[in-house]
């Protein structure tokens, strides 16, 4: 698959871009939960692609053809949303409106995903 250090500069590039992207909205900039969510992407993309290294599985990396996506794109969002709803709904906000915190980690999801597609 990929040497480790791309798994790490790439996680960095993914929670740097998961924070970014919750920035703009307000909710997410108040107590800090676009860093929160940022660094619980940038664990989740570690987490998933050492997990893919260390099963040797080569066979996620195929994209489909038509959405172009490969089950290694989708997990690294699926596993960003797991890791950032968990943290936010469970550790961090736990009075919040599962919504806002659902909402936030979609957009993580979303970002570490569209990323996985680049890298």
């Amino acid at each position: 698959m990929y040497p480790a250090s791309v798994t790490y500069v790439s996680a960095v590039i993914a929670g740097v871009l998961a924070a970014g992207a919750l920035a703009v909205w307000p909710w997410a900039r108040r107590r800090g939960r676009f860093a929160i969510a940022g660094i619980a992407t940038l664990g989740s993309w570690i987490a998933w692609h050492l997990l893919l290294n260390a099963t040797r599985a080569t066979g996620f990396d195929v994209d489909a053809p038509i959405i172009m996506l490969s089950w290694e794109d989708v997990g690294s969002g699926v596993v960003a949303l797991f890791v950032t709803v968990l943290v936010l709904g469970l550790i961090t906000d736990r009075r919040e409106a599962a919504v806002r915190v659902v909402g936030a980690a979609s957009i993580a999801g979303v970002v570490a995903m569209l990323l996985d597609l680049v890298v």
